[in-house]
């Protein structure tokens, strides 16, 4: 996998980011016998408030993460989607690469149950992140420092996760 964080952007001037949304949306949902019950765009690549990589992410929603299955995986990877295998706590993340050689990720889904604390911290977090200046302003500065040195995709990711906690105590 490409171990940096990638360039950020700033705009979507296109609104590809919007066009790619619908068209997983409707992927997701249209997979034989799908666990999904719900998807949602979020991070910055919705409404770019602040510097974000160029990385679609998705919330999907599920009724018990079990209904994950094998074969579920396997359909996923049919679509081009690959489990990501680090220690996630009550989820489950995929990702889609820009190819197998690079392995940039360009979209990547966060399958988490319905009604729990972590799926209600995504929604609230996204939120805050989409409306508060005061939040958006401090997410932006300390994303842009932590993204400063070449730094790891997993450091990156769990100080970004550290980030989201502290931003879920704001509310």
């Amino acid at each position: 996998m490409y171990p940096h964080v990638q360039s950020f952007i700033t705009e979507d001037s296109t609104q590809h980011y919007t066009q790619q949304y619908e068209y997983y949306h409707a992927l997701l949902f249209q997979l034989l016998d799908s666990p999904v019950k719900s998807t949602q765009h979020i991070g910055g690549t919705k409404h770019f408030n602040y510097p974000t990589e160029p990385i679609l992410d998705i919330l999907v929603g599920v009724n018990n993460l079990h209904d994950i299955t094998a074969l579920d995986e396997k359909r996923l990877n049919y679509a081009g989607f690959y489990r990501l295998h680090h220690a996630y706590h009550k989820k489950v993340v995929m990702a889609q690469f820009n190819n197998l050689v690079d392995l940039k990720q360009h979209v990547r889904l966060h399958i988490i149950q319905h009604h729990t604390p972590t799926f209600e911290q995504y929604i609230a977090v996204d939120t805050l992140l989409h409306n508060d200046k005061a939040a958006i302003a401090f997410f932006n500065q300390q994303k842009q420092a932590l993204a400063q040195p070449p730094t790891t995709i997993r450091a990156y990711e769990t100080y970004k996760q550290q980030l989201f906690s502290q931003l879920y105590t704001m509310l």
